[in-house]
């Protein structure tokens, strides 16, 4: 009978360790799978890691050549408003001139008139002499 107990004693304790070392082998399992996982993760966030730099980059480059560009349309925006300005006070000069002009040319007809008048007059006269 200690034989037969001793003997279900060992197929207990082997059983027991048969399911353990299944139960074992299924965790380092179950873990190798996870790093897998995880290592498959890792590299899928370094190639979005990667293009996102490049994207970063890129947007970077294009930010500074639209700042420059920025740059240059407000010179020219400057040069622009001053040559307006300038254009704009040569306008006013010109159209004073005008004026001016259209002034004189009034005071010259009505001279005229006032000479083709009296020279009518003196006509008139020589004509009575």
């Amino acid at each position: 009978m200690k034989v037969l107990l001793i003997i279900i004693i060992v197929l207990v304790v082997v059983a027991i360790a048969v399911f353990a070392a299944r139960a074992a082998q299924r965790r380092k399992l179950e873990k190798e799978r996870e790093r897998e996982r995880l290592a498959t993760e890792a590299e899928g966030h370094r190639q979005q890691l990667e293009h996102n730099a490049a994207r970063a980059q890129e947007s970077a480059e294009a930010a500074e050549t639209h700042t420059q560009r920025a740059e240059q349309h407000r010179v020219e925006a400057d040069r622009l408003e001053r040559q307006a300005r300038e254009h704009a006070e040569l306008a006013e000069a010109e159209q004073s001139k005008a004026e001016d002009h259209t002034e004189r040319g009034e005071r010259a007809r009505q001279a005229a008139a006032r000479h083709d008048e009296r020279a009518g007059e003196a006509e008139g006269r020589i004509e009575e002499v």
